[in-house]
């Protein structure tokens, strides 16, 4: 009877054992937190091309949001630093956990445009640059000229207008704001 009360102790013990036996930081939920979460298990087990466009957007976000944090940083504005850097590091833990370990293939935004070649831009910015770019090659008016679609995975994420602005995919209707605005540059509030 002794023996039988102790076997259920000495098995978690052992299992303790193996588990110390792996360095604490060394664990993924340590090093990335996210993954403790019960919605990280939700998120990896998305389809494939839909984990794709998360994890670019996502690193997307971490990229503007410490961007924002050296703004913040170098106007002397501490508290709005401290968040823009807690958005990108939660960005990147979050990207982590979409973009599957091993998987070392990076999901590249398709600018497609009706009567020319698909290229892969980097980012909002560069796309942007790039229709503008071909725009001005072809020495077409606003008319003429087709705008053209941003794609992820094979989906349409935004469109380029004539003028070189990328906006949500549809119809313009008053009061839109842009996604990309490269008249100034920058990204719309």
């Amino acid at each position: 009877m002794k023996d039988s009360t102790l076997l259920p102790v000495r098995t978690s013990i052992d299992a303790l054992a193996i588990h110390q036996a792996e360095p604490r930081s060394n664990r993924a939920e340590v090093r990335n937190p996210v993954l403790a979460l019960p919605a990280a298990r939700i998120i990896a087990a998305l389809e494939p091309d839909a984990r794709a466009i998360l994890a670019f957007l996502l690193r997307d976000l971490q990229h503007d949001a410490r961007q924002r944090a050296d703004r913040s940083w170098h106007g002397h504005k501490a508290v709005m630093a401290s968040y823009w850097s807690a958005v990108a590091v939660y960005s990147g833990h979050i990207s982590r956990v979409v973009h599957r370990r091993g998987s070392r293939d990076r999901l590249s935004m398709v600018l497609r445009q009706s009567g020319f070649p698909d290229i892969d831009a980097r980012g909002w910015a560069e796309a942007s640059r790039l229709y503008c770019q071909r725009r001005e090659l072809s020495d077409e008016g606003a008319s003429r000229f087709p705008e053209a679609h941003l794609m992820l995975a094979g989906k349409v994420v935004a469109r380029i207008s004539y003028n070189g602005r990328i906006w949500l995919p549809g119809i313009w209707r008053p009061g839109d704001a842009p996604i990309y605005d490269n008249q100034h540059g920058r990204f719309a509030a």
